[in-house]
């Protein structure tokens, strides 16, 4: 039973207390005593060293980020400040196919250009899932982590990034390597089924890969196919997935992206529920935007991308200068994709760059860019790759707003930034983020007006 009275280092009064535990949120007061929660409730009677009035306020425990790309912003500064000020205390990490490890020796200069100037000071020695870890550990955070090792990463250490299927002995060392990440501490495996070269792989070769985690109760993580014309296949396939290899599934980012594609996630979700029922643990994670983030190379056909970031480049410049035929074919497929979607580079913003005449562009939409320069928007994602090596990101407004309430509101869903921990200082700081890397719980908690986006969205 409670004390009438008692004395709190910290004593919080009278804010709307969540849980975690799915009771609905209630007024009450918070003592917290030696480092620990010691009563909630009630607590008029009880006095406090630090006394804090949350009317008005939300009082909840540390929110777990289920969905985040903090391995390597982590290591460049552990204190993780833009989710520690949204309230965040842990951060699963390896999401979307890519992990910092396995980095062989033949791959590892290959992965700190990917990662880009965050690298720069980095003392990248770990090879295995388990060097990383430890190099994680003696860096130090102030948030508890729960890793997963990506599909993609596996994939590139053992067969590159070609567009094929791997061989018998390479599908073994692929499980392999899964195998001795999960012996090392990962939750999980995760897929980037849209970015290669975890793009190339069909159903058999994932399901083969996550046998292991579902033998140890772990959990497939998934950046699915598709999230807008092929969304309800895409789901089918995670669920089959799960169903196959006993592991539990977490869809990424569910959302459906793209005009026509509005409404669909009634589907997705009836979908999930009824998978459930089936006997297959999925759910899914979720952003509260309507807007995504990735590298500007994805608005690229899928065959100009094998080969990774730097192959791409190269062989965009190869078709600069003598295969006109080819360069004329990814214009095309640009352009098309445009005439699908009208607006389409207006609702393209530039996020990231590596050099100094890049982040001119950051905080600038294609269309932007393009009328400044006087030239058709694809000739300015070409050419913004070609100058930043590949490096660069994107925000593309393309969700509804009744979709991502459906999402964020559904009790399976689970909130992820899908964001790496930042600070507004620092390397870091240098971009131009997301603003789901700064606010994504707050939002959650506090949203009540209309998206100030949806005009951007509905163009």
């Amino acid at each position: 039973m409670m004390p009438a009275e008692g004395h709190a280092d910290i004593l919080i009064r009278g804010g709307e207390v969540v849980d975690g535990t799915g009771a609905p949120p209630r007024r009450a007061d918070v003592a917290v005593a030696q480092g620990r929660v010691a009563a909630v409730g009630d607590l008029s009677n009880w006095r406090g060293d630090e006394v804090i009035e949350a009317d008005g306020l939300v009082v909840a425990p540390g929110f777990i980020d289920m969905h985040t790309h903090s391995d390597i912003s982590l290591l460049v500064n552990g204190r993780a400040e833009s989710k520690l000020r949204q309230g965040v205390t842990t951060e699963v990490i390896g999401m979307c196919g890519w992990s910092p490890a396995p980095a062989p020796e033949s791959r590892r200069e290959a992965m700190i250009r990917e990662v880009g100037a965050w690298a720069k000071d980095l003392e990248w020695t770990w090879g295995g899932f388990g060097d990383y870890l430890a190099a994680l550990k003696r860096a130090g955070t102030s948030v508890n982590v729960a890793p997963v090792v990506g599909h993609g990463t596996v994939r590139a250490a053992v067969m590159g990034e070609e567009g094929r299927a791997p061989t018998a002995a390479e599908l073994a060392a692929m499980r392999r390597e899964v195998e001795l990440a999960l012996e090392a501490g990962a939750f999980g495996l995760s897929t980037g089924l849209v970015y290669a070269p975890g793009m190339w792989a069909e159903t058999e070769e994932i399901i083969a890969l996550a046998e292991p985690v579902g033998r140890q109760g772990g959990i497939y993580f998934s950046h699915i196919r598709s999230e807008s014309d092929r969304l309800m296949e895409a789901i089918e396939e995670a669920i089959r997935i799960g169903r196959e290899t006993g592991a539990s599934v977490q869809i990424a980012h569910l959302k459906a992206e793209g005009q026509r594609n509005w409404g669909k996630t009634e589907q997705a979700l009836a979908r999930i529920e009824a998978a459930r029922a089936e006997g297959v643990e999925v759910s899914y994670d979720c952003y509260p935007y309507p807007a995504w983030n990735t590298g500007l190379g994805q608005m690229l056909p899928a065959w100009a991308r094998e080969g990774g970031a730097e192959r791409m480049v190269e062989r965009l410049l190869e078709e600069r200068l003598l295969d006109k035929e080819t360069r004329d074919r990814i214009i095309a497929f640009m352009r098309q994709a445009a005439a699908e979607g009208p607006g389409r580079w207006e609702r393209r913003l530039i996020s990231s760059a590596q050099s100094e005449t890049g982040r001119a562009a950051q905080g600038r939409t294609i269309a932007q860019i393009a009328e400044q320069q006087g030239r058709d928007p694809e000739q300015v994602v070409i050419g913004l790759l070609i100058a930043e090596r590949g490096r660069v990101g994107m925000v593309g407004f393309g969700m509804c707003e009744e979709d991502v309430k459906r999402v964020v509101s559904h009790p399976v869903g689970m909130i992820g930034s899908d964001a790496a921990a930042r600070a507004p200082y620092g390397v870091l700081g240098e971009e131009h983020p997301h603003p789901r890397a700064y606010g994504t719980f707050a939002r959650v908690l506090g949203r009540r007006a209309p998206c100030p986006w949806m005009r951007r969205c509905t163009r």
